[in-house]
């Protein structure tokens, strides 16, 4: 029961700095009741990881078809989860520290309920609560980027990325109507072949939303503090998902060529991630394709059922990707915890993503070699950002120079420990998995020195790959349909507000029940 002690100490501390920020308006320690409060909610996800599975039930509906109704789980597939999640906003909240005199309350108070929601999320154990905890995030992510935002333009597109995730959770409800349908069964362990396809779609169209939440903060520290949180998290509750998808495919048989197709695809689109991540100024500006291209590589480990593979490059996305979005100040003396990063995505021998290579393991295939090189782009990308010196605020204090330091090192820490924890049977990992990393690596760095030394490859790549891979054109295509959907609300709703409205709703009740008698044969 810790796991749900923790998320319940999320929403408590929220609340307590709220209840200050109204009856004491001077009160000048928020950052440490939001740094203690997440403390404490790490240490009960570590401890909730020594006594797994944990599962809370809420049985609502006496029915055959939703035996419980709200099922929390805290398994082998959930739990890497909730602790990076629970490791993220720790280490968000500590290294604030550094830049505390920019950012307010909101900021901290946003983090720890983004987080308390992503962690229901990702504890998610079957459809039905997938649907309402997927619903709920994104009110609450929605709700708290309108407060966040001032410009028209951002607030829009807060409103279709919004309207993208309701369309994931709309394929996500078919896919338990056909579930029902077919195995009389709302799990997702136990979805049909035809449910799973829908599932899968629901994935995709979160995932196409991912890109667009980093462009939408416009504070930079808020950017690198809040933006990244809500980033992570609402990756990582997709990441979850797909890990569930893929110890589900286990038993299910799919169209093999169809899920060919799939992988190629997702190949190609991790490739250009990978490029654009490279070629990025940044990694703030490259984080929304580092989301992407990491979540394509999960979502084909997950098509060919490999859930250990799916988490291990959701945990490298998570953790690495949380260290060096996060690590806003690099001075020589403390570059080498962001390096430390490089460990966790590495692949080579009990490294913490060394399991990511099952995705690499007979049947072989061409688009094997789409992801192969997106690896190493990706390990070339990583190291040139992880290197750059960003100087420290002016006037900062010495304990701060100390407390800094720690919230960064804690997401390696544990990543390494997690790994360590969770290391594939030596004797039956093939020989390709002993190889494959030390020679991604080897590429890696050759490429690395090469661009430190004489290598200069031209923005206009980065431009055109960033033009693409934020999906704008998909969000065109979106407004278009949004603009006709509200169109129809307004005319549904003029309608029923003039004089004739109440019968056109007796007119539509006298309809559904005249469709529910007929199905039901009556």
């Amino acid at each position: 029961m810790f796991v749900f002690i923790s998320i319940a100490l999320l929403f408590l501390i929220a609340l307590v700095m709220l209840i200050l920020r109204l009856t004491r308006r001077d009160f000048g320690y928020h950052w440490l009741i939001a740094a203690g409060g997440a403390f404490v909610a790490w240490l009960m996800v570590l401890l909730a990881g020594i006594n797994l599975p944990v599962s809370l039930q809420i049985s609502a509906l006496n029915l055959r078809t939703f035996p419980n109704l709200i099922t929390l789980s805290a398994d082998r597939f959930s739990w890497p989860f909730v602790l990076g999640l629970g490791t993220l906003i720790l280490a968000t909240l500590i290294t604030d520290v550094v830049r505390a005199y920019d950012l307010d309350w909101t900021n901290w108070a946003s983090s720890l309920i983004i987080t308390a929601f992503g962690l229901i999320a990702v504890l998610s154990g079957n459809l039905l609560t997938f649907i309402f905890a997927w619903t709920a995030f994104d009110l609450i992510h929605v709700i708290i980027l309108l407060l966040q935002l001032q410009s028209g333009s951002s607030r829009r597109r807060a409103v279709l990325v919004f309207f993208s995730r309701l369309l994931g959770t709309a394929s996500l409800l078919i896919a338990g109507v056909i579930s029902v349908s077919d195995n009389n069964i709302f799990l997702l362990e136990r979805a049909s072949a035809n449910a799973i396809i829908f599932i899968v779609l629901a994935a995709g169209f979160r995932l196409l939303s991912m890109p667009a939440d980093s462009p939408l903060h416009e504070n930079p520290v808020k950017k690198r503090s809040l933006g990244t949180v809500m980033s992570l998290v609402s990756a990582a509750i997709v990441i979850a998902f797909l890990v569930r998808v893929a110890a589900a495919l286990e038993t299910v048989n799919i169209s093999v060529n169809l899920w060919w197709v799939l992988i190629g695809l997702l190949g190609f689109i991790s490739l250009l991630s990978a490029a654009a991540w490279l070629l990025a100024k940044d990694e703030i500006e490259g984080r929304h394709v580092w989301i992407t291209g990491m979540a394509a590589i999960v979502l084909a480990s997950a098509l060919q059922a490999q859930p250990d593979a799916s988490t291990a490059w959701g945990m490298a996305m998570l953790f690495s990707g949380g260290l060096i979005f996060l690590a806003s100040v690099r001075v020589r003396f403390s570059l080498w915890i962001t390096l430390v990063g490089l460990v966790g995505i590495s692949t080579l021998p009990f490294t913490p993503a060394w399991n990511g290579l099952a995705l690499f393991y007979p049947p072989f295939s061409l688009g094997m070699i789409l992801y192969f090189a997106a690896i190493v782009l990706v390990v070339w990308g990583f190291s040139l950002h992880a290197v750059q010196i960003k100087s420290e605020p002016e006037g900062i204090e010495r304990w701060i120079r100390i407390v800094y330091p720690f919230g960064l090192l804690i997401i390696p820490v544990v990543h390494i420990g997690w790994g360590l924890s969770f290391i594939p049977a030596i004797g039956e990992v093939p020989i390709i998995g002993w190889i494959l990393g030390v020679v991604m690596c080897v590429l890696a760095f050759l490429g690395f020195f090469w661009q430190r030394r004489a290598g200069n490859i031209p923005r206009t790549f980065a431009n055109r790959f960033n033009a693409f891979l934020d999906f704008s054109w998909f969000y065109s295509l979106l407004r278009i349909l949004f603009d006709y959907a509200s169109r129809f609300i307004f005319f549904l709703s003029s309608v029923l507000e003039g004089e004739g409205g109440i019968l056109w709703v007796l007119l539509w009740i006298v309809l559904f029940l005249a469709i529910m008698l007929i199905s039901l044969g009556a």
